[in-house]
């Protein structure tokens, strides 16, 4: 239960304190603000330590979507937190963004993300490969060992194309081979169509995913199992 609630309370906290705006993206300004909030774990070589792996050779799409969903910088160094929202300023990211990938240039770009895809097309793409984990309604759900798959109805497109190539905590990674560009652009389009109209598709019923469905699921055997139980009350009181 601990294990559950501290993160929780933890996305709870304010944002950590924030340098001024940073104007345009600023290798030399990106570098003091890696210092002040990123050095402590990951060390100032950026090789990691005992709290952090190394991040030499991250690519932009890792850093901006650790940054952006706000689980970095961390509240508490081995705890991860869920999605909070970006703790820093957008040049800031941006700027950290520009001095990280600097240092030892290589891993995923951000991805562009295109939202006029084919709507049927990512339907039944995020069916086959979101929904067992995120839920129906894309709402999250729990996965197990206190692990939690997020919502996606108010993650930013880009973010979710940045989860799908880099798989991020227990979320397996999907490459161009599973999912192509054109694949992923079809996912965001049928989670920005549905979330924008009516909701995703689902059950015919409110639903977080399998909990709540599991948990109507035993509600209605329980009543069966009442009715079965009065049935043969009755049948034993007539036999008699």
């Amino acid at each position: 239960m601990i294990a559950i609630l501290v993160p929780i309370l933890l996305a709870q906290l304010p944002p950590v304190a924030q340098l001024p705006p940073i104007p345009g993206t600023s290798i030399v300004q990106g570098q003091i603000a890696y210092l002040q909030f990123c050095a402590s774990c990951h060390g100032v070589d950026l090789r990691g330590g005992a709290n952090a792996p190394s991040i030499r050779g991250a690519g932009a799409a890792e850093v901006d979507f650790w940054l952006t969903t706000g689980r970095m910088p961390a509240a508490v160094p081995w705890i991860e937190v869920g999605d909070r929202g970006p703790q820093l300023s957008a040049p800031t990211i941006d700027s950290i963004i520009a001095y990280v990938t600097s240092v030892q240039p290589g891993g995923q770009p951000i991805p562009p993300v295109f939202t006029g895809g084919n709507v049927a097309h990512g339907r039944a793409l995020f069916r086959l490969n979101c929904m067992p984990c995120h839920g129906a309604d894309a709402q999250g759900a729990a996965i197990g060992s206190n692990e939690w798959a997020p919502s996606l109805d108010r993650a930013p497109v880009t973010q979710i194309a940045e989860a799908i190539r880099l798989g991020p905590s227990e979320m397996p990674s999907f490459g161009e081979q599973e999912l192509s560009p054109s694949d992923v652009d079809d996912i965001v389009t049928y989670i920005s169509d549905e979330r924008a109209q009516r909701g995703f598709d689902g059950l015919p019923v409110t639903s977080s995913g399998p909990v709540p469905e599991g948990l109507l699921g035993w509600i209605a055997a329980g009543i069966l199992a009442v009715f079965a139980r009065i049935l043969s009350l009755d049948s034993g009181k007539k036999g008699s």
